[in-house]
């Protein structure tokens, strides 16, 4: 098939932002669009919304020269909303249009809109309405697997459609339906007596069997279900199995087969039979009826029409609709076989007519390849929906298609682009967008400027980033009642950025990155909003999102599936990927990254971070190391800022249940060295500044068991609340300098430790740890202390201290006890400031 190059030629050519309009077409052609069939469904919609739709229909009209229009839509600003009101109003227009979109579930996500406004325009206005639109206009195909066609959307399915066409066209198809019930209206009352002869006939001949079997089986059978049974019986079991397959090919030509395919007053007449069918239905199973005055009637009657006067008589009544139902069917019969309709037994032919009736067509970009094998008319419009998640290449996959001469294009450059494997293809420009591509170059935009989802304490930093401050807030997000209390504020507010330091590392196939800290945090938020929903039962759908699969991976198996069948709590745990497109009333962040060069990998890219930011409506909340955030020139170093200077700041550890979550994870995970700092959750609010050495970090470190380390930890948080032995006063006190120097022995080992007094803000008192070390290598620690304070008396005493220890060392054996035991029952060497 030869390729449609005028898009190509005309519209990206080098010079064709010069003139976007079209010099030969007046500026408001359109301008009578409420007046004709939009009216209802403009207002609808918000003035950048309309101003949006009205303007791509009016270059819709233009015969002279191709055009692409650009419809900016951030997110939540009723997009989605957008582009199914323009295909709806295309599709009534009567262009024949191919709406695309880059993944299976954007475009099912449009097919599910548009079906919705056609399906409410059918009840606003008749069949006869010229703006009509059936289900048979509408055609979505691909693969059913990927698609995830459900009950929704699968009427306009062309798989589900062809299954249906084959059984209305088949042998026992619409014509043999059509046929036999006009046979049963119009013969009932001779078929009956056939009926009934036939059972005679039977029994005569079963009369010359075993007259034991006659009497206990057949006789009594026969005289139950055939000789008599009434008339009125026999009538309504009849009708019931000739009417449901009749009903279901009605349905079928009504919703599979365009209105436009039909003469004109084909399509009334199927609704109309329809009714009548119901209505016979009504009539003929009513308790009034009398079986012998029915008989009479039907079998004097036939097509005469009664009078009105005597409908008030059910007998009559059923006469009347019978004869209405009769002139219906053979109408239509006659009709319907005048048209030139597949055979069943061919498939691909079913296939062929569907996209020959058909005029819009959803499809993912990709999959749009298969139009180009088809014989059918030509398309007009081609409509792009996540249009900058196109490749250009792909674009052009469906722009070539022929008759194609205006296109489409709905997105926003800054959310996630084309994904691209390739880093030298990357940084090529491969998997830039048309969309993209047509912004750079200046090309005008239709800009959807008032957003429906985020709390506006949400969307305040996403729009002054990346949209300028350009984005109102909508009247419903900004009242009261949208504003949720899920968990205690101000930390679990609408917006929050709660601090964390955790420790990132590669996952088991090192090829990305997870925090085990941050997992717990989510678990303990999650748990936390759990506990909370039990009380109100309000309906709540929590996402979380993090930029690495592996983090992801370890999220969910962290919450396993607790909350799977959890009847209005609902959890997600998805990439940035995953939520394109989508919301919920809660989104958790995880960032991951934490390291001390703030380096944020992908982390850093602007589009992933604005739909991260974006999906939420009620609360926001950002776990992150905001030291390692703030290092890199990015977004993220702004939001840092930002969540600063708005008081939206939180240390996680200032919470208890997160800072106990903190403490856990690092012991599971073997990460208690991470705590280690003087900012940590262990030391933050001690009396005591607490410092460490690289030397002590180490040592600690080579330690294998975490109830060592735990053990550790707790005598050092004690010494630095201000605890000390009782009744023991071994003060050694240094004339020449303010240092103190203690070692605590504790299973096996020594810390050794030094006190003194800094300046900062403010004399503070410091509680320094140099190491932790077997018995013969504390002369070693004591020098490197002596190096960086002169107090040789202390360092002397320290000395005779240490020849003791190894003298009594070798003959005494201590025994592991508690910290308390152990302070209580041995030798410090200490000082009091």
């Amino acid at each position: 098939m030869e390729r449609n190059l005028k898009i190509i030629k005309e519209v990206l050519h080098a010079d064709s932002m010069v003139a976007e309009s079209c010099s030969l077409c007046s500026s408001d052609i359109g301008g009578n669009w409420n007046e004709i069939f939009l009216k209802n469904l403009l207002s609808k919609l918000n003035e950048s919304q309309k101003k949006s739709l009205v303007g791509c229909l009016n270059k819709m009209l233009c015969n002279h020269k191709s055009h692409v229009e650009l419809i900016w839509g951030p997110p939540g600003t009723g997009k989605t909303k957008t582009v199914s009101v323009l295909l709806f109003a295309l599709l009534r227009m009567k262009y024949r249009t191919l709406a695309c979109a880059p993944t299976n579930i954007a475009i099912t996500e449009v097919v599910a809109r548009v079906l919705k406004l056609v399906k409410e325009a059918k009840k606003a206005c008749s069949v006869a309405d010229d703006q009509f639109c059936s289900l048979g206009d509408i055609l979505l195909f691909g693969s059913k697997e990927r698609l995830k066609v459900d009950s929704e959307i699968e009427e306009v399915f062309l798989d589900y459609r062809v299954k249906r066409l084959t059984e209305c066209f088949g042998p026992l198809g619409w014509w043999h339906c059509f046929t036999s019930m006009i046979t049963f209206l119009e013969d009932c009352v001779p078929q009956y007596h056939i009926f009934l002869e036939n059972e005679s006939t039977k029994k005569q001949e079963h009369a010359s069997e075993d007259e034991n079997q006659e009497k206990g089986c057949c006789s009594e059978t026969d005289d139950k279900k055939g000789i008599h049974k009434s008339f009125l019986e026999y009538a309504r079991e009849r009708f019931a199995t000739t009417a449901l397959p009749l009903r279901r090919c009605v349905s079928i030509l009504h919703t599979h087969i365009p209105k436009i395919y039909f003469q004109a007053h084909n399509f009334k007449d199927l609704e109309t039979l329809s009714g009548l069918l119901n209505s016979l239905d009504t009539c003929l199973f009513f308790d009034g009826l009398a079986s012998e005055e029915v008989e009479e009637l039907l079998l004097r009657s036939k097509d005469d029409k009664l009078l009105p006067q005597n409908l008030c008589d059910p007998s009559r009544l059923l006469c009347s609709i019978r004869s209405q139902c009769l002139s219906v069917l053979r109408r239509l019969r006659d009709s319907l076989g005048q048209l030139k309709l597949p055979r069943a037994r061919n498939k691909d032919s079913l296939v062929q007519f569907c996209f020959q009736t058909a005029s819009l067509f959803f499809s993912t970009a990709c999959n749009s390849y298969k139009l180009y094998k088809l014989k059918m008319k030509p398309l007009n419009v081609l409509v792009i929906d996540e249009a900058a998640q196109l490749k250009e290449c792909e674009s052009a996959i469906p722009m070539q298609l022929p008759g194609i001469v205006h296109s489409i294009l709905i997105g926003d450059e800054w959310q996630l682009p084309a994904t691209v494997q390739s880093n030298v293809s990357n940084e090529a420009g491969f998997g830039r967008s048309l969309f993209q591509r047509l912004t750079t170059l200046g090309h005008s935009k239709h800009l959807l400027n008032i957003q429906y989802r985020m709390h506006p304490s949400i969307s305040l930093f996403p729009n002054a980033c990346f949209y300028n401050k350009r984005i109102l807030d909508a009247a419903g997000v900004k009242h009261k009642s949208y504003e949720k209390h899920y968990l205690p504020w101000p930390m679990f507010g609408p917006y929050s950025f709660i601090n964390v330091s955790g420790r990132e590392e590669k996952d088991d196939a090192g090829s990305s990155h997870r925090n085990m800290v941050e997992v717990a945090l989510v678990q303990r938020l999650v748990q936390t909003l759990f506990k909370a929903w039990n009380s109100s039962r309000e309906r709540l759908s929590v996402g979380i999102i993090s930029p690495y699969a592996a983090q992801v991976v370890a999220i969910q198996e962290k919450l396993g599936r607790k909350y799977e069948k959890t009847d209005g709590f609902a959890v997600k745990v998805k990439s940035v990927d995953g939520f394109q497109g989508g919301e919920e009333d809660i989104i958790i962040i995880s960032t991951v990254r934490s390291n001390s060069s703030g380096a944020l990998g992908f982390v850093s890219n602007a589009q992933r971070t604005n739909v991260a930011l974006t999906r939420a409506r009620h609360c926001l909340w950002i776990l992150g190391d905001g030291r390692t955030l703030a290092k890199h020139e990015s977004v993220w170093q702004g939001l840092v800022h930002d969540a600063k200077m708005r008081h939206c700041f939180f240390n996680a550890d200032e919470e208890k249940g997160l800072a106990k979550a903190i403490f856990d994870a690092r012991k599971e995970f073997g990460q208690l060295d991470d705590l280690l700092n003087p900012d940590s959750v262990l030391f933050k609010n001690a009396r005591w500044k607490v410092l460490f050495s690289d030397n002590f970090r180490k040592s600690f470190g080579k330690v294998k068991s975490a109830q060592t380390q735990k053990s550790v930890l707790n005598l050092l948080l004690k010494l630095s609340c201000g605890w000390r032995p009782k009744n023991r006063n071994v003060d050694l006190i240094c004339e020449s300098s303010s240092m103190v120097l203690k070692q605590f022995k504790f299973e096996g080992l020594y810390i050794v430790c030094s006190i003194d007094v800094v300046k900062e803000q403010r004399y503070t008192q410091v509680l320094k740890a140099w190491d932790l070390l077997p018995l013969e290598d504390i002369v070693g620690t004591m020098a490197a202390a002596k190096r960086n304070r002169s107090c040789k008396t202390e360092f002397a005493k320290l000395k005779q201290e240490v020849s003791k220890q190894k003298r009594t060392s070798k003959a005494k054996t201590v025994n592991k006890m508690n910290i308390q035991q152990f302070v209580t029952e041995h030798y410090y060497l200490s000082f009091k400031i």
